[in-house]
């Protein structure tokens, strides 16, 4: 969760940053108007179409996204790990009270405790 909320800022710092530079350059830079379109031939065939965006704004995004992302795949294991343990944990409590109604029923003490 640590890396997760790190990457999160990170992202938004460099977008920051690199926004920055980016409104600071020339309208030749990286001001390619890049449109996104979308259509399927037999069913949607008007099809959709984004706004023209500018070049460097389309990979300013991408690059904080595939920031997010990396962090965000680092992060699914641990999450499966800490689902994994709770499963084992609940299963370690439920021996402990099997053990405990058997050791009842035979009228043994625990380990360890002393009879009089």
């Amino acid at each position: 969760m640590k890396r997760l909320v790190f990457a999160i800022i990170m992202s938004a710092l460099f977008f920051a940053l690199l926004n920055f530079v980016y409104c600071n350059l020339d309208q030749a830079t990286f001001a390619y108007p890049v449109v996104f379109k979308f259509r399927i031939p037999v069913v949607l065939s008007e099809g959709f179409q984004s706004v023209a965006l500018p070049l460097g704004f389309i990979l300013l995004i991408s690059f904080c996204l595939g920031m997010v992302a990396i962090a965000l795949l680092e992060a699914l294991p641990s999450f499966y790990k800490t689902l994994e343990l709770r499963a084992r944990n609940k299963k370690i409590r439920e021996l402990e009270r099997e053990l405990t109604v058997a050791r009842q029923l035979a009228g043994v003490d625990k380990p360890g405790s002393l009879r009089a």
